[in-house]
């Protein structure tokens, strides 16, 4: 007797492997990719702008860093309508420099990536009144400075093809990977929600359907295979490690290497020593220590 549903995911036709370099951007589900790439060994990147939730905001970024766009125009007091709340600063000055600095990373990240990795959270959107400027975050600023509304499946068509476009014009090599975050932003409403991840999907296979990027299930392993409130964190709305380990997997078996299972293997082993409490925290530290320089020397291209 079956108790999930069980499906097959299409292998990814350029897989990553230890040699490659990751970018990831968006909602907080790239987050828990990007741990786990960073504990087994990868070398990656997440979020120089904190979390994204919004495909437009995603290339907005993406265009200002690559073309070194960001000006004192792209600033408010302490903080940027463009980027998460992580970037703030005492002043306008430093917070531009954030956001310059922040631009700098990405472009250079972007340049050299064999894959990137856009993790889409919701295709509703806050434009200020004043200027119906869209905004990655509100900063807490009050609600009556803004309006609602969803991105049109046309508007995150758009987005995406001008994403492609500027990931193609730093790296023509670069491998594009998006996935559909499986947290649900309860908050908007869940038919609100629906209707969202609903847009963001067909947004999603669009880009994919016959062409280059790549579309890996994260929110359908959640949602149709595991499908259960015993994967979610006490929120009820993100994922918690159990599943995430479980994507994880689902992870490996579709976008990773086969040539990267014997070093996994060994980085799992070492990561359980390093993780153990041990009552002689000196000698556990040199065992540790030892360890690592052992995984090291059989593979040397680890980001350890």
């Amino acid at each position: 007797m079956k108790f999930t549903t069980h499906f097959e995911i299409e292998t990814i036709k350029k897989p990553l492997d230890h040699h490659d370099r990751v970018v990831l951007m968006g909602s907080c589900f790239s987050q828990n990719i990007c741990d786990k790439l960073s504990h087994y060994g990868f070398k990656a990147l997440v979020n120089p702008f904190g979390v994204i939730f919004n495909p437009y905001s995603l290339m907005l970024l993406m265009k200002k860093s690559i073309y070194g766009d960001f000006s004192m125009d792209d600033v408010n007091g302490n903080f940027s309508y463009l980027a998460h709340s992580d970037l703030n600063a005492a002043n306008a000055s430093e917070v531009l420099i954030q956001l310059q600095d922040a631009g700098q990373v990405l472009k250079k990240h972007l340049e050299k990536a064999s894959h990137v990795i856009l993790t889409l959270g919701t295709a509703w959107i806050y434009e200020l009144q004043k200027t119906g400027q869209i905004v990655a975050n509100c900063h807490q600023q009050p609600q009556k400075l803004f309006s609602k509304r969803l991105l049109s499946i046309r508007e995150m068509e758009e987005a995406l093809q001008r994403i492609e476009f500027l990931i193609k014009k730093v790296n023509p090599a670069a491998q594009l990977i998006y996935t559909l975050s499986p947290v649900r932003h309860t908050k908007d409403g869940m038919v609100e929600n629906a209707r969202s991840k609903a847009r963001l999907h067909e947004a999603i296979q669009q880009s994919c359907d016959g062409r280059d990027p790549y579309y890996f299930p994260a929110y359908e392993i959640l949602m149709d295979e595991l499908r259960d409130y015993r994967f979610y964190a006490s929120d009820m709305i993100h994922p918690n490690a159990t599943a995430v380990d479980y994507v994880w997997l689902r992870f490996r078996e579709s976008v990773l290497h086969q040539n990267t299972v014997n070093a996994i293997k060994a980085i799992e082993k070492h990561q359980k020593l390093a993780g153990h409490k041990p009552k002689d925290i000196e000698a556990h530290a040199l065992h540790v220590e030892q360890s690592r320089r052992q995984l090291l020397s059989k593979f040397p291209y680890l980001q350890l």
